[in-house]
């Protein structure tokens, strides 16, 4: 469930005050096909993804929170004030780091080079159920769309992970592909104004 605006005073359900503290840093890759997605673990999540950091990410695996009666708005501070100290100060990941560890290891994964970031789609909160783990986790996503790539052919053809792609020529997005759901997160895609960003950064 991605926290919105109008949730923000909201109080956040008891039920539902999460005990993990997680982030997610993904990249758009938007080619003359589509949009790549990877079905990075079909086995268990079977859920299609952009490509997103699995390393040097910020994670807190338990966590305590205190104040029970609490809105969606304080849970977020909260977040922010320990995600700012812990990953940001103690350990350096700044925006900038973030974007580069971010290219480093999707290079690393499909073996390709002179990957770009353009720019910024969209940063946002969720609360999710981890099946896995039977609690709910608080998410900080960041998304970022490539510019540029060295051998787009060769990440068309990539074996590391099942992989579809979406094409983005309507703006409601299809609930699942091929049978296979997609991930909340790419609801960001029916806002006209981020799904037309995605677009001018075609790769050929």
């Amino acid at each position: 469930m991605i926290i919105t605006k109008n949730m923000l005073n909201q109080k956040v359900p008891m039920e539902m005050i999460p005990s993990r503290l997680d982030s997610a840093t993904d990249l758009y890759t938007y080619t003359r096909d589509g949009l790549i997605l990877y079905n990075i673990k079909p086995d268990t999540w079977n859920v299609l993804y952009p490509f997103f950091q699995q390393e040097n990410k910020f994670t807190i695996d338990s966590y305590k929170i205190k104040n029970q009666d609490i809105t969606y708005r304080e849970l977020i501070d909260l977040y922010m004030g320990i995600y700012n100290k812990e990953y940001v100060t103690k350990r350096g990941f700044d925006e900038e780091k973030r974007k580069n560890v971010l290219i480093e290891e999707f290079n690393s994964v499909f073996n390709v080079s002179g990957t770009k970031i353009s720019e910024k789609l969209d940063s946002h909160y969720e609360l999710k159920y981890s099946k896995s783990k039977n609690v709910y986790t608080l998410y900080y996503l960041e998304s970022y769309i490539i510019s540029d790539i060295d051998d787009v052919n060769k990440l068309l053809s990539q074996k590391v992970y099942k992989q579809e792609l979406l094409i983005l020529d309507k703006f409601n997005m299809p609930k699942e592909i091929n049978g296979v759901k997609l991930v909340d997160s790419l609801s960001i895609l029916d806002d006209v104004d981020k799904i037309n960003i995605v677009r001018k950064n075609v790769l050929n």
